[in-house]
């Protein structure tokens, strides 16, 4: 495993911590970063806001940014907001609970509506696709420790930084389900696991060939709406069959695990392969399946993803009996820092940065956050863990 070299910073210190739904799971009343949410979605809207309140006022100046400088003439802005106004629609007409919940954010934060759309209905990511560019990891079997299954994910992200949040709902009808997402958003966590033991992670897929047609807003999800999936689906399989039902204009990868199977799906905006069954798996930014492949970036587009799977696919291959704790110390390995590395920093400003990783640990409903850099976070939470599992 790669150290970092001397010159990276300890950006965004911080140290990881369990936020999981079994009995026993740690407390959040200390953390201002994870929420713990109940009541229906437009009540748990509105706790939202108000507890992360500035976190949502930081990324809505972000993404403020991001959209200027994206839509930098006057066709791009109208295009801009074409596509959200129609995906508003779609939205409200499609899931009006979801709708509720944008409300109950922008109350609660006292925001502008059209601001909390901005975050959830990420036209400008699509319009001119910015890349997201995150990995994921799955083990089971003799590669992860006692049983387990253990699904990791790092979110990169480029442009302009934007706040996380963990998410600890518990809704009327006694569905739990823990997520990692932008403060304010409701409609595209990056990770979560649900009561059912369902976990899931998502990383972008981003190329001149899915490219995302803006005048089809009004029929389906801007991006995939992963919250929707995680709170409805029983299984991994349930999972998928719902994704496959799902309208949306973009696609994913996406990592899905319960206690029984481990799956990797590749989504397009009109079709779901399933990779072959396996006891690991890597994603990161590319299509592997030969009916997907060639939409992706190839290996002169996007080096990184290729080196991040390469980097990633030896370690969990040669893995036996991994642990969450050996996991996390795997998320921050820094070989082809800074761009190339599953721990990825900016340099002035250029390329992605890793704002957060999260590792769901199954059957156990464990949910281990990091904010932030993996190198920089304090491991010291997977000690007294780790002759556990």
């Amino acid at each position: 495993m790669t150290r970092a070299p001397a010159a990276v910073p300890a950006a965004h210190p911080g140290r990881w911590q369990e936020w999981g739904l079994a009995p026993g799971s740690a407390t959040t009343a200390a953390d201002p970063a994870c929420l713990d949410l109940t009541g229906d979605p437009a009540e748990q809207g509105r706790q939202h806001g108000r507890a992360a309140r500035d976190a949502i006022a930081a990324n809505i100046a972000a993404v403020r940014r991001d959209i200027a400088e994206l839509c930098a003439d006057e066709a791009s802005v109208s295009r801009y907001r074409q596509c959200l106004e129609a995906n508003a629609d779609f939205v409200r007409h499609t899931d009006p609970e979801q709708w509720a919940e944008l409300l109950g954010i922008a109350e609660g934060a006292d925001a502008p509506l059209d601001d909390i759309l901005a975050l959830n209905l990420p036209a400008h990511m699509v319009l001119r696709w910015v890349p997201q560019e995150c990995s994921q990891l799955v083990a089971g079997g003799d590669r992860a420790a006692a049983g387990r299954t253990l699904l990791a994910k790092t979110r990169d992200m480029a442009g302009h930084f934007v706040e996380h949040v963990v998410l600890r709902r518990r809704y009327p009808d006694g569905r739990r389900l823990v997520e990692v997402t932008v403060a304010g958003s409701v409609l595209w966590p990056g990770s979560g696991v649900n009561d059912s033991g369902v976990a899931m992670s998502t990383s972008g897929v981003w190329s001149e060939r899915t490219n995302v047609d803006w005048r089809a807003s009004a029929t389906g999800w801007i991006l995939i709406n992963s919250h929707d999936l995680l709170r409805r689906a029983r299984t991994a399989g349930e999972f998928a069959e719902l994704l496959r039902a799902q309208r949306r204009l973009s696609g994913l990868n996406i990592a899905l695990a319960d206690p029984e199977r481990r799956l990797a799906l590749e989504a397009t905006a009109t079709e779901v392969t399933v990779r072959d069954e396996a006891d690991h798996h890597v994603l990161t930014n590319h299509y592997e399946c030969p009916a997907t492949a060639p939409l992706a970036p190839g290996p002169d587009e996007n080096s990184s993803s290729y080196h991040r799977a390469r980097t990633a696919g030896r370690a969990l291959a040669a893995a036996r009996g991994l642990t969450p704790g050996a996991l996390a110390e795997l998320l921050a390995d820094h070989d082809g820092y800074p761009q190339d590395s599953l721990c990825r920093h900016q340099i002035e400003g250029a390329g992605s940065e890793t704002t957060y990783a999260s590792i769901a640990v199954l059957p156990d409903l464990a949910f281990y956050v990091a904010l932030g850099n993996p190198c920089a976070c304090d491991r010291a939470v997977f000690a007294h863990q780790e002759g556990a599992i």
